[in-house]
């Protein structure tokens, strides 16, 4: 199975409107990267991230713009990132967020990259550096995530702030001016990590929000590892499915595309482990019937419709089966006082 490191599609930041402002049609940019557009609407789902550098690679293509993603990057925030965003910015120093980034950002917002912070003299150097192996779309991404990096600092010293200088690896003679012009700085080139460059005292900037956050919850701490382990297995086809139900019910062929594995080997290896493509899909409709049940106010109609049921009632009983008791029951005793009894189409 080809290796590949996974985000969240909240790391997208506001692309629809920024390509919508530019001319493009979003519709046809997730097209080409076969993606489902329904991305936009599910910001914890996960996706390789190979795919995500293809779609900002095809994104750029779209708006003839190679430094779209340092163009993106402007409107980011700490908040889009979700409960990542939430635990680093209630940090009491800009130290402390730093070392939370570092240390939670492969479980739980994107794996096969680290943020590493380095001292020189008087400067520090704090870079983001990937492992994956896909090239395309790669210094899109850099550019993005160093808008992010960019979005932590300014949590602590102010929203005008702007880093001394920032490096982008396998950057393009031609592309330093445009992209110093967006990132409001000097943009240096380099052989190594990308990085922001600032000074050191700024580490010791105290959080202008102390005090005012109430933490995480122990649902939102529990999603802290959910990212797949490189060498598993089930839980990273379970993410290729997960995505593909975004948008159709996935066949096995389609997944042993996206994941590289020939049909017969990715039977072989499940079976290894106890387990077939059957299990995997059943797992991963149940994990979305209960999520679109919990929040959403969808019919029991058109949820059996988005997970590829062509009669409700077939989706009714398979979740019967699943949780013992009807989806229309299970919503009621979910939120009793919540949700009025209505019909269940």
């Amino acid at each position: 199975m080809q290796q590949t490191g996974y985000t969240r599609a909240s790391t997208l930041g506001p692309i629809a409107e920024v390509v919508t402002a530019a001319g493009g049609s979003i519709e046809r940019v997730f097209r080409r990267a076969d993606l489902p557009l329904a991305l936009l609407d599910s910001p914890d789902t996960l996706l390789p991230l190979r795919d995500h550098f293809r779609l900002l690679m095809v994104t750029s293509r779209e708006l003839h713009d190679e430094v779209f993603a340092a163009r993106l990057g402007r409107q980011t925030s700490m908040a889009g990132l979700g409960v990542f965003g939430r635990w680093v910015a209630q940090a009491p120093t800009l130290l402390e967020a730093i070392q939370r980034a570092g240390t939670s950002l492969p479980h739980m917002l994107q794996n096969a990259t680290q943020l590493v912070v380095r001292r020189h003299g008087d400067e520090i150097h704090w870079s983001y550096e990937v492992y994956d192996p896909a090239r395309d779309g790669r210094l899109q991404n850099e550019m993005l995530a160093i808008w992010y990096m960019i979005a932590v600092v300014r949590h602590f010293a102010g929203a005008r702030w702007r880093p001394d200088r920032i490096i982008l690896s396998g950057l393009p003679s031609r592309l330093r001016c445009p992209t110093s012009a967006l990132m409001g700085t000097d943009t240096a080139i380099g052989n190594a990590a990308s990085a922001i460059v600032f000074d050191r005292r700024l580490l010791t900037s105290v959080n202008p929000d102390l005090g005012q956050g109430d933490g995480l919850a122990a649902s939102e701490l529990g999603r802290i590892f959910d990212l797949p382990d490189p060498e598993d297995l089930p839980g990273r086809l379970s993410v290729l499915i997960e995505l593909e139900l975004l948008d159709r019910r996935p066949t096995l062929a389609r997944i042993g595309a996206r994941s590289g594995l020939a049909r017969r080997t990715l039977q072989r290896r499940l079976s290894a482990a106890g387990l077939s493509y059957g299990d995997l899909l059943r797992n991963a409709l149940q994990r979305r019937a209960v999520r679109l049940l919990c929040q959403t106010d969808r019919s029991i109609g058109d949820i059996a419709a988005m997970l590829g049921y062509d009669d409700p009632s077939h989706f009714s009983r398979a979740f019967e089966r699943w949780s013992g008791v009807a989806p229309t029951r299970w919503r009621r005793l979910l939120e009793p006082r919540a949700r009025p009894e209505t019909s269940s189409f």
